[in-house]
């Protein structure tokens, strides 16, 4: 939970922010509205103070007629430009025009210690590195405004949250402040307002989860058309969101990039989807996006669109493809006639990219093949591609997979579930690893007209027992079930055996209300929590069916943050977006 502190001392007002668990891991707190929205969070009060204490706070204000702001000469191009929105925001709204220098060359080499500074990122001044120690004695990333009588610092941990720093002080300090070129520099004691959505989920007795609302990805706009990459599209639909942390680049300042793909589908044409596919990039942590490739089908240009695809980060070297190397599965499909399953890699983040090879082939509706899932296995340093098969005429549907050494000759298919009663219909296989060393699969199971969410475990990745459903997924005490379209992610945060989660679509449950599912114990147990990005299924104006479809999961390089993307419906408008969060285990 973002949290602040008040200490004024020695004429100071310091304001950190971090991320905590709230009421000792006892109350849960849901404040979060769908997307950013105003937040409030208490570190360590009762809740019962948060308004008197709001109440209570004291205003100042301070001239910055005489200021200079400095920011740290090799700071992010993001932070660079929000140094700049300061700027522009004293000269339009308050009549100061500030000069902008990196902290090398003003005022001088040798910093003036009485110079009146705002000073944004990690500056040589003393007042910033007084201020990161602060920071460092934080658990977790965090970031802190500090007011000293002649500085003011502006700063955080990462860039993400030097960002955040920035936000809080344009939106709290800058816009609506008192007379003309004054600011307010405020006293919290305990209420803090953040410009994301921020919740605490408890599970059960066992865990908090932190979660940022952060973004919107990407949203269908009301009318009209959306430029991607050239293309003019009257989107109605986005779907299938794929999210990965770069961690094996080359080039060392590309690791941390977030790349993120979705399906975006436009009005319906004879003969099959025009669906394109788009890949986005985050450098701030999720907190921006901007869409940098559109891959297109280039083997078989008679069939339109991509969809149902995943992003995949390569973290060994394959045939020729060292690691880092992305790769983008996609099924593309003419629905009354052929479907294939290709393969797509870029050497460069992402920003172009190559369809190199078909690796299967089908019909159309009822012939089909779809959603592939990639894998790289380091223990036998195989390339593996799970997917939906519905080619066999033997199986209304069947889960398969096809591996390669070289990324280049795939094996013969390989049986993952088959069922011989023709109202069963497998599909849409999601799998991550756990740390006793076991596969977890979770998959649709659709019998006699209904769907359910299942799940099955492997200690060999090449043998699934195909004949057998596995287990369905579901906690009695309140009836939670979930209908279709899951996901599932294992990280090693959260205690002795980690924690590992399952969401999906037509979650079934008492109380109305979408829940995940969660498990301390490798599958054997769950638990249930709130999806902390909600949706409404009634909310669905343009009948694209894809609202709460496939969500996606991604471990950061911190093991305690799991990325997630889902497609969620834009209240009162019935379109849709593809929304973003970071969950924090504590």
């Amino acid at each position: 939970m973002f949290c602040a502190q008040s200490c004024p001392q020695d004429g100071k007002t310091e304001i950190i922010m971090k991320t905590e668990s709230v009421f000792n891991k006892i109350v849960t707190v849901f404040l979060a509205a769908s997307f950013i929205l105003t937040a409030f969070a208490s570190c360590g009060n009762k809740e019962e103070q948060i308004k008197e204490n709001e109440d209570k706070n004291e205003k100042t204000e301070i001239s910055l007629d005489e200021y200079t702001i400095v920011r740290y000469d090799r700071s992010k191009e993001s932070i660079a430009s929000k140094t700049v929105e300061i700027r522009n925001i004293l000269r339009e709204d308050f009549g100061i025009d500030l000069a902008i220098a990196t902290d090398w060359y003003a005022p001088t080499n040798t910093p003036d210690p009485n110079a009146k500074e705002i000073l944004v990122d990690m500056t040589n001044r003393k007042e910033s590195a007084d201020a990161l120690k602060k920071l460092e004695e934080r658990e977790g990333d965090a970031y802190i405004i500090d007011i000293t009588e002649n500085k003011i610092v502006i700063l955080g941990k990462t860039e993400f949250s030097t960002i955040r720093a920035i936000d809080f002080f344009i939106e709290n300090y800058l816009l609506g402040s008192g007379e003309e070129g004054k600011i307010n520099i405020m006293t919290m004691e305990t209420v803090v307002r953040d410009y994301t959505a921020v919740m605490t989920i408890t599970v059960g007795d066992k865990l908090d989860i932190d979660v940022e609302v952060i973004s919107t990805a990407f949203a269908v706009p009301e009318k009209g058309y959306v430029n991607v990459m050239g293309y003019l599209t009257q989107a109605n639909r986005a779907h299938y969101p794929s999210i990965t942390e770069l961690k094996y680049q080359k080039n060392e300042k590309d690791n941390g990039k977030l790349i993120a793909t979705f399906c975006l589908g436009d009005t319906p044409v004879k003969g099959g989807p025009n669906t394109q596919a788009c890949v986005l990039e985050s450098t701030d942590g999720g907190a921006t996006w901007e869409i940098i490739a559109r891959p297109e089908e280039e083997i078989d240009r008679s069939i339109k669109g991509i969809s149902m695809a995943h992003i995949y980060e390569l973290p060994a070297k394959v045939g020729d493809m060292p690691a880092g190397t992305l790769l983008y599965s996609g099924n593309s499909v003419n629905y009354s006639r052929k479907s294939h399953i290709a393969i797509w890699r870029s050497f460069d983040c992402g920003r172009t990219w190559e369809e190199y090879i078909i690796i299967a082939e089908g019909g159309g509706t009822k012939e089909g093949v779809w959603e592939p899932f990639m894998w790289y296995e380091p223990s036998d340093g195989y390339l593996y591609c799970f997917y939906s098969d519905d080619s066999d005429p033997k199986h209304d549907q069947k889960l398969v997979y096809k591996r390669s050494k070289d990324g280049v000759s795939w094996s013969d298919i390989v049986d993952v579930c088959t069922f011989s009663d023709p109202d069963d219909r497998p599909g849409m296989f999601v799998m991550t690893k756990m740390g006793n060393g076991e596969y977890f699969m979770v998959y649709e199971y659709y019998g006699s007209g209904d769907g359910y969410v299942y799940y099955k475990t492997t200690k060999d990745i090449t043998s699934w027992d195909p004949g057998s459903p596995g287990k369905k997924l579901e906690v009695s005490a309140g009836g939670y079930t979930i209908g279709s379209s899951p996901s599932c992610i294992w990280t090693s945060a959260g205690g002795e055996n980690g924690t590992l989660i399952v969401t999906g679509k037509f979650e079934k449950n008492g109380d109305g209300k979408h829940r995940m599912f969660v498990s301390f114990d490798y599958g054997r147990t769950w638990d249930t929590m709130e999806n902390p990005l909600p949706y409404d299924l009634e909310n669905d104006a343009l009948n694209t069916n894809r609202i709460g479809h496939s969500a996606a999961f991604f471990v950061g390089s911190d093991p305690s943050v799991i990325y997630y993307m889902n497609t969620t419906d834009i209240p009162e408008t019935g379109r849709q977006r593809i929304q973003f969060a970071r969950l924090k285990i504590n």
